[in-house]
């Protein structure tokens, strides 16, 4: 599986309103996305004047001869969008935040130039994109199913038309049966501060992150998973080369608080 950045010129297409009505969007394919494939992510960098990613989606379909999906009351300069020739279709996974990953904060992670065009991610750049959009992506996970056992596979390897790291949904149920929904911190729970709105949300940590594993593992969710809320989830992890562990970061807290 491979993750691309590609630009939006927001003075030709409104994608912010095309998001906001339709979950899925044709998109051209340049010959820069020849080698994507289905399952592949796609973020999508705002051009001026935001300069920052806004949307994580994953790619439904590719070569795509026409448009399919009717967003056309926001091309705004029909010119680059209407017959362009292959498409590709995005689902949208999740917006993120503003500030996440603007243009100064992809160039001091390794990324070169401005995002002029599509382009794959590579190296510290995409391990510290990773990181930044991993919660976005376990969101999406959701399962009913019941429990039975105390270790599952975590990190399987999925063909499909390319290759993804399946994250087991259960792992996650099981996780928080175990330690509960209160970030292993700071104490916030989410339910406290928001009431029903924050019933059961929470995130899970993967103590080593699946993207250094990069093959199948036994996991257990009493060991290798911690639920952690949305601001500690990010510090762990804003060390590229080696996420804080859980008593760093408590290490941490206590001192700032005490200054």
């Amino acid at each position: 599986m491979k993750h691309w950045i590609i630009p939006c010129n927001v003075k030709a297409y409104d994608v912010k309103s095309a998001f906001e009505k339709l979950d899925v969007l044709d998109w051209k394919q340049s010959n820069n996305l020849k080698s994507a494939m289905i399952g592949d992510i796609v973020l999508i960098y705002l051009s001026s004047p935001y300069s920052y990613v806004k949307y994580v989606c994953e790619i439904a379909a590719v070569n795509k001869p026409r448009v399919t999906i009717d967003d056309s009351d926001f091309i705004i300069k029909g010119d680059n969008y209407e017959k362009y020739g292959n498409y590709m279709e995005l689902k949208l996974i999740s917006e993120i935040d503003d500030t996440m990953l603007t243009s100064p904060i992809l160039k001091l992670n390794g990324m070169k130039g401005n995002v002029q065009g599509p382009r794959s991610l590579k190296g510290d750049l995409l391990d510290f994109v990773l990181e930044c959009i991993d919660p976005c992506l376990n969101s999406k996970i959701t399962d009913e199913s019941k429990l039975e056992n105390t270790e599952y596979k975590e990190g399987k390897i999925i063909v499909q038309y390319g290759t993804k790291f399946e994250r087991n949904p259960k792992l996650r149920k099981k996780a928080i049966e175990l330690h509960g929904v209160t970030c292993k911190v700071c104490d916030f729970n989410f339910e406290k501060a928001y009431g029903k709105l924050g019933k059961d949300f929470i995130e899970i940590h993967h103590i080593k992150p699946m993207y250094q594993i990069r093959e199948e593992i036994a996991m257990n969710p009493e060991t290798d998973l911690v639920p952690l809320c949305s601001n500690c989830h990010k510090m762990i992890h804003r060390k590229i080369k080696r996420p804080l562990t859980i008593q760093e970061l408590k290490e941490i807290i206590d001192v700032e608080g005490k200054e």
